[in-house]
C-alpha cells in the first residue's frame, strides 16, 4: 500500500515496508527519491518488485542530474519509463510527487493499470485502493473543508497505513516510510530523522513512525471515549479525559504546551 496526498506547501507520500510474494514476505522501502536540475521528485510503488527495479533504472536514466524538464516532459518520463519496464499481466501502479523550481505548487500523479499518468488533486491510494477500509479513509479525508500542510499530511499518511497494517496484515505490514517534499524550511520532523538536501525540497523520514502510531492510536482512543460519554443519557458528559490527551499529544507533536496548559 502506497498513499500520497498533494498539500497547500507540498506533497507526501508513503508506504508500508512489506514486499508480499505468492509464498513469502520481506521488508524493503518501497520509495525512491530523484533530483533533476530544475526540480525534486518522490515515488512509491504497488505490485511487482522486479518490475520496480527495471522501472526505478529507467527513471534514475531519463532524470540526469543535469535535465532542465517541464511539467508534460516529466510525464513523459514517466509513460515511456512504464512503457518500456511493465510487461503485460504484470500489477504494477505508481504515486509520484514532484515540484519544479520557479513554479508555485508542486503536482501529484499517479498511473493507471493502462500506463495513464492522471493528477491527483488531493489524496489517492495504490495497491489498496479498492478496499472499503481505503474508501473509507478516503472519503473521511476529502471531507475536510480545507487543503492540509506537508506536517498533517504526513500524520494521515502514517493514519492510513496502520489502520490498513491492522485490518490485512496478509498484505500490507512492516514499518511506514514517509517521503515528503516542502518549500518551507520550517517543516519539522517529530523524530527527528529528516534528512534536508542543501539547496532542494526534499526531506525525508524513513524511521520512528512506530511511534507516531502509538500516538495516533492513543488520541483517537481518547476521542472514542469522549463520544461514548457524550451519548451516555444516564451520565453528565465529561471531555476531560480527551482535553487531557489533546494537550498530550499536541506536546509530543511540537514538543511545546498548549495555550493556557502551564503544567
Amino acid at each position: 500500500m502506497a498513499v500520497g496526498f498533494l498539500c497547500r506547501d507540498g506533497v507526501v507520500i508513503g508506504a508500508d515496508t512489506q514486499v508480499t510474494g505468492a509464498n513469502y514476505t520481506f521488508p524493503e522501502c518501497k520509495l525512491i527519491n530523484f533530483e533533476w536540475k530544475n526540480g525534486s521528485g518522490i515515488l512509491a510503488y504497488s505490485g511487482d518488485r522486479d518490475t520496480f527495479v527495471a522501472f526505478s533504472a529507467e527513471l534514475r536514466s531519463r532524470l540526469p542530474d543535469d535535465a532542465n524538464l517541464t511539467d508534460q516532459e516529466i510525464r513523459n518520463v514517466l509513460k515511456e519509463c512504464l512503457a518500456v519496464s511493465v510487461e503485460k499481466k504484470k500489477a504494477f501502479l505508481t504515486i509520484m510527487g514532484y515540484w519544479i523550481d520557479g513554479e508555485r505548487f508542486p503536482c501529484l500523479v499517479m498511473s493507471t493499470t493502462t500506463q495513464r499518468i492522471i493528477d491527483v488533486a488531493d489524496c489517492e491510494v495504490i495497491g489498496y485502493a479498492d478496499s472499503p477500509l481505503a474508501r473509507s479513509c478516503l472519503g473521511r479525508f476529502r471531507a475536510l473543508s480545507h487543503r492540509v500542510s506537508v506536517q498533517q499530511a504526513r500524520l494521515f499518511a502514517v493514519d492510513f497505513i496502520s489502520q490498513a497494517k491492522n485490518y490485512d496484515g496478509q498484505y500490507v505490514g512492516g514499518n511506514i516510510d514517509l517521503y515528503s517534499i516542502s518549500d518551507d524550511p520550517r517543516i519539522p520532523s517529530v523524530d527527528g530523522s529528516a534528512i534536508v538536501r542543501e539547496g532542494k525540497y526534499t526531506h525525508l523520514i524513513t524511521s520512528g513512525t512506530d511511534e507516531w502510531e502509538r500516538e495516533l492510536e492513543r488520541i483517537k482512543l481518547a476521542f472514542d471515549l469522549s463520544f461514548c460519554s457524550l451519548i451516555d443519557l444516564d451520565e453528565e458528559p465529561s471531555l476531560s479525559h480527551l482535553t487531557g490527551s489533546a494537550k498530550s499529544f499536541r506536546f509530543w507533536l511540537t514538543g511545546k504546551s498548549t495555550h493556557g496548559d502551564h503544567s
